[in-house]
């Protein structure tokens, strides 16, 4: 006889209900205050910027739709949606909090804003569900971390962070979760992001060089993790992402950081060195540490909700979050 699923006991049910509530408001929170550390973190770049760019902040609470929409996995449409206006409460108060402090833009309204609008609206897609929240989160990503490319934050005697490091690091996770939509679809979101560069860094006025190498490098590093994370495809997920990662960190880093910076005045061999040593640890690390993020997040928040789910939808949630 087949095995029956476990069935979550009502205690579980709403612990595990009461966690994703949390992690949600936590989610939009943070989606409200990250303009402000946005800003301070272009504030390292040649040219500080007195405010962001409308884009900017819109792009940066695209990144928010990745989590928010991870932890309404097997939640009902009318649940997810009360939780949503919660957490989407939760993170006006932040934004207000900022306005009272004089710190905060009114323009800062539309990072929540944009984070929950659109985990409401993409996470409505039942035909790939979780591929849109992840091309979105991949595509905002790219397109944040050019916006910063020359902005660079020391660390301590030795490492100089490229700030849009951070935001690459998170690519290498998301596009290695699209991977399970099919190799075809991972070429077809590197493209849609190499050109979302290009027009973002013609609308910007970003010079040409960086926009041209920003392009190349996208193209050979994705393309390269792409073919290792396909030929692995029999290993387990974690050690998928963390070895096509282990290539495609470093390409991406050196490509980038020779060809966009190489003549400038303060590119001597001693700063490539700083820069890409920094950008290539941080790069690994911060794509293993999302990777095992979710992992975490879906074992311990949403596991007991899962077989839930399958009772509802008779799909298997778990599986496509990489639940093993």
């Amino acid at each position: 006889m087949p095995e029956t699923p476990p069935t979550a006991t009502p205690r579980t049910d709403r612990t595990a209900q009461w966690r994703v509530l949390v992690l949600l408001v936590l989610t939009c929170v943070a989606a409200a205050l990250g303009p402000v550390a946005l800003l301070w973190l272009a504030g390292f770049g040649q040219a500080p910027p007195e405010r962001l760019p409308l884009l900017a902040i819109v792009l940066l609470g695209a990144v928010f739709i990745g989590p928010l929409s991870d932890l309404l996995t097997g939640v009902p449409a009318r649940r997810s949606t009360r939780a949503l206006l919660i957490a989407a409460t939760a993170g006006l108060a932040a934004w207000t909090a900022l306005m009272a402090t004089g710190v905060g833009e009114w323009a800062y309204l539309l990072a929540p804003a944009t984070a929950v609008a659109g985990t409401l609206l993409l996470t409505r897609s039942t035909s790939r569900p979780g591929l849109l929240p992840a091309v979105t989160v991949y595509v905002a990503c790219t397109l944040l971390a050019n916006y910063t490319l020359d902005s660079f934050l020391p660390i301590g005697g030795f490492f100089l962070l490229n700030v849009g490091t951070l935001f690459f690091g998170i690519t290498f996770t998301q596009r290695d979760r699209v991977h399970r939509f099919g190799r075809r679809t991972v070429y077809q979101m590197i493209l849609i992001a190499a050109v979302a560069n290009v027009v973002l860094g013609a609308a910007l006025g970003t010079p040409l060089r960086y926009v041209a190498v920003s392009f190349l490098s996208i193209v050979i590093a994705e393309t390269a993790d792409t073919e290792v994370f396909q030929r692995l495809k029999d290993r387990r997920w974690l050690t998928r992402v963390a070895t096509s990662n282990a290539l495609s960190a470093p390409l991406d880093t050196i490509i980038f950081t020779v060809l966009a910076f190489w003549g400038e005045p303060f590119a001597t061999p001693a700063w490539m060195t700083q820069v890409i040593v920094t950008d290539v640890l941080v790069k690994y690390g911060s794509g293993l540490l999302a990777a095992l993020g979710m992992l975490t997040l879906v074992r311990s928040a949403l596991a007991p909700l899962v077989p839930v789910a399958r009772e509802r939808r008779g799909d298997d949630v778990g599986a496509r979050r990489g639940v093993t």
